[in-house]
């Protein structure tokens, strides 16, 4: 019989890199080399960073011109690009905590950004123009859309005293609540690639865990973490892994960033020097800058 054809290899996927806050500005982590880059500094302060999907670019929010307002940059913290013009602060003091992370989020196909101001849930093109409601008077936060556009979620504690997670049918304009937590706080929620999965941690008082449910209707709710400190969790890695962030123990209170499998097995640490609001970005080689060299002579004249 003819030989069985050789085994084919299984493709390994690079790692991408991480983009997070630390000590008020936006650092980027590469996974490979655990080599950590400044990406802002100065007097500003930054919130909440999310990488699109290529991981070419981050949107975050700034006070680089005195309000906060949502910026984009490269990943390699060129091009710093301003989004949304308030003139008051759009990140209220009440969205500027780690539990609730009040992000922007990315179409999957990277072409519009989704974010929240005032309660109200606005999409623009990825480049700041044609902003445009999507949701308005629902006290909402945090929202993020499926990848065939047909729901957007979002959290709110417009009939609750607590954040819980709701989704907007776009085409009908109709709302539906997906979980009801009473006594405990949705925050930092995020999407599966497949859909089905919402990430997010669950938070009241002291306490935050890292939690699953069911995309449809909240159900099956699984605690990834169990340590009471862990919040701002993300997918990474095609949702292999989960990152997130976590309060150290005793008199360490400082945060720092962990990951883990997507069932919460193998813990590993990332950083030690403090880190918050971690973003995965998937590996994207940025394109070269080309730098034109002047000529040495004049070209001729044509005409007038």
């Amino acid at each position: 019989p003819p030989p069985p054809p050789p085994p084919v290899p299984t493709p390994v996927v690079p790692p991408g890199s991480l983009v997070f806050v630390q000590r008020g500005h936006l650092v980027r982590l590469d996974l490979e080399s655990s080599q950590i880059t400044p990406l802002t500094s100065g007097k500003s302060t930054e919130w909440f960073p999310a990488c699109s999907p290529k991981g070419d670019q981050v949107v975050y929010w700034s006070n680089v011109e005195g309000v906060y307002n949502l910026w984009k940059r490269n990943v390699d913290g060129t091009g710093p690009i301003q989004l949304t013009f308030e003139e008051n602060d759009s990140l209220q003091t009440s969205d500027q905590n780690l539990r609730v992370n009040a992000a922007a989020s990315w179409a999957p196909d990277g072409k519009r950004i989704l974010y929240a101001i005032y309660g109200d849930i606005w999409i623009m093109d990825a480049d700041g123009y044609n902003p445009e409601t999507v949701l308005l008077q629902h006290n909402a936060i945090c929202p993020f859309i499926t990848s065939d556009g047909k729901i957007v979620y979002y959290l709110s504690n417009a009939d609750d005293m607590v954040y819980n997670l709701w989704a907007l049918n776009v085409s009908e304009k109709t709302v539906k609540k997906i979980t009801n937590y009473t006594d405990w706080n949705i925050g930092s929620p995020s999407l599966s690639m497949d859909g089905k999965k919402i990430l997010f941690n669950l938070y009241r008082a002291n306490l935050t865990q890292v939690y699953t449910v069911n995309s449809s209707d909240g159900s099956d709710p699984v605690n990834i973490t169990n340590n009471n400190r862990s919040l701002c969790p993300k997918y990474a890695l095609n949702d292999k892994k989960i990152v997130y962030c976590a309060f150290g123990t005793g008199e360490d209170v400082s945060l720092n960033l962990f990951m883990v499998n997507s069932n919460g097995t193998e813990t590993k640490t990332l950083t030690t020097e403090g880190g918050s609001s971690p973003s995965w970005a998937p590996r994207y080689v940025m394109a070269p800058v080309v730098v034109l060299t002047p000529s040495t002579s004049l070209p001729t004249p044509v005409g007038k």
